[in-house]
């Protein structure tokens, strides 16, 4: 009888076990979606350097005062509806948002040629102990570089070099 209810008092006790941080979210299935930072580059007239093919984005070299710096070309999706938002993506450099508060990162065009931008990003903390930084806004030069929330979390500044 004794093995019993200790077998029952087991099974009970394991059954109250969970992955739970207390918001009702099972952490062991917690897929957390986390932001992502484009930069699109135009000239004066606002045109994409990238579409004009003024750049070309296995000519472009980033760095930054950061580990593991670099970026990732984001090319026009043809399959995208043609006024999706996410087209405004199109022809796009992804950079990496590290977590930090401020970064900087510098975007060589050519071996003459490179754009310094700095960022400011604000610690969220999210649910099951996780956090990121969100990106609030960029500098370049003396000029703003404000950053739009295309779709959730995946914002998008444009720089005109």
């Amino acid at each position: 009888m004794r093995t019993v209810f200790a077998l029952i008092l087991i099974v009970l006790s394991c059954s109250n076990c969970s992955n739970d941080n207390g918001d009702g979210i099972d952490c062991a299935l917690f897929d957390p979606a986390f932001p992502t930072l484009f930069l699109k580059l135009v000239d004066a007239n606002n045109t994409n350097l990238f579409e004009n093919g003024t750049l070309n984005p296995d000519d472009i070299k980033v760095m930054g005062n950061l580990p593991n710096t670099g970026f990732v070309f984001n090319p026009a999706d043809e399959f995208a509806v043609p006024d999706a938002d996410i087209r405004m993506l199109d022809n796009t450099i992804q950079l990496f948002i590290p977590n930090a508060s401020n970064f900087q990162y510098t975007i060589y065009l050519s071996a003459n040629d490179s754009v310094v931008v700095d960022f400011s990003a604000e610690l969220t903390k999210i649910p099951c102990d996780l956090s990121y930084y969100l990106p609030l806004e960029g500098t370049f030069e003396t000029s703003k570089l404000e950053l739009q929330e295309v779709s959730s979390l995946q914002f998008l500044g444009v720089l005109e070099p």
